[in-house]
């Protein structure tokens, strides 16, 4: 087991290293000098040069690469410390704003969006999906997993426009929900920020969509299939109630697949969260992304893209190692 852990580890290192290297190439390669985009339609040599020299960006493309891994790195060794908070350099366009701080404030909204649209997709296509499985075959059951299949399929710029005019436009007075707003409010007179969840309904029902959509089919499918199963008839034999045969013997092997595919939806919506973020006016990372890509500002843009995919890569590597070690008959195969 420590060999499988160490091995998973290794892959995932390799593979962060292999992204944050492609990040670096591409950004590097993107054509247009960020010294003069910081500077505007000032055209001064030495303003330039100075830019350059600040930034390093007059400095061998190899310098950089090593600057840059040193940098976005964990470990501190040169710092004197084991770990570090990683560090990805001075915004272009925000002048004397740190990238990691700018994430750091706006991450914690865009985490919360995407945990609130996964729970709501557990608990809704959850429910769904064990319900219509007691009833396969019936016009609910193909109802329903015709409706989660034209949720799976909608984008979500789509859905965010369509619950925006409906829930927040026509529905408004009813529903007192805003079309646009993020998760505080600052008062334009004193200054002070209150809490306003209810404009994180929107954007979470948004992003919940898809997910409700898959996980409805894969607990359909999966307690229909393991209801078949010699051990649940052995249950049932023993005159088990069908309520205490689903929960202690049926869904805890039925939510390993939704288990998997959360992981991965889940870092998924954090990317998935820019269309989102946007339409809704949600201070989220997405939406710092979007405004990093229009104005080109390349220390914002990259550190976003290395966040959503080391949490990527993490959340896989652990939901792999959970299996191998919750699940015997993964660890029969492995060893």
């Amino acid at each position: 087991m420590i060999r499988f852990i160490v091995q998973k580890t290794a892959l995932a290192v390799l593979t962060l290293w292999g992204v944050a290297t492609l990040v670096f190439l591409l950004f590097t390669l993107v054509p247009g000098d960020p010294a003069q985009m910081m500077l505007g339609k000032r055209d001064d040599p030495q303003a330039l040069a100075a830019v350059r020299a600040k930034y390093g960006l007059d400095q061998p493309t190899g310098v950089q690469y090593v600057r840059y891994l040193k940098r976005i790195s964990p470990i501190g060794f040169d710092e004197g410390t084991l770990f570090k908070v990683p560090d990805f350099g001075e915004s272009y366009q925000r002048q004397g704003q740190r990238v990691t701080a700018l994430i750091g404030q706006t991450f914690p909204n865009t985490a919360l969006l995407a945990f609130s649209a996964i729970l709501f997709a557990l608990l809704v296509g959850g429910f769904l999906g064990a319900f219509v499985a007691y009833r396969s075959g019936t016009g609910l059951d193909r109802f329903l997993v015709a409706f989660s299949s034209i949720g799976m399929s909608l984008p979500s710029f789509f859905t965010a426009v369509l619950f925006a005019w409906v829930f927040a436009f026509l529905l408004g007075p009813w529903t007192g929900l805003n079309l646009t707003g993020s998760l505080y409010a600052v008062d334009d007179y004193t200054g002070e920020r209150y809490l306003q969840l209810k404009n994180l309904i929107l954007p979470a029902l948004t992003l919940g969509v898809r997910p409700i959509g898959v996980v409805l089919q894969l607990m359909r499918n999966s307690v229909i299939e393991i209801g078949k199963k010699d051990f649940v008839r052995t249950a049932r034999a023993k005159g088990l109630p069908e309520f205490k045969v689903f929960w202690k013997h049926i869904l805890p092997v039925a939510s390993n697949p939704i288990i998997t595919t959360i992981s991965g939806w889940f870092a998924s919506l954090l990317a998935g969260a820019v269309f989102v973020e946007i339409i809704f006016g949600w201070n989220g990372m997405g939406k710092l992304l979007v405004e990093a890509l229009n104005t080109r500002d390349l220390p914002i843009t990259m550190g976003c893209v290395l966040v959503i995919s080391a949490i990527f890569v993490v959340l896989t590597t652990l939901v792999d190692v959970l299996y191998a070690v919750l699940d015997p008959r993964i660890r029969a195969e492995l060893f």
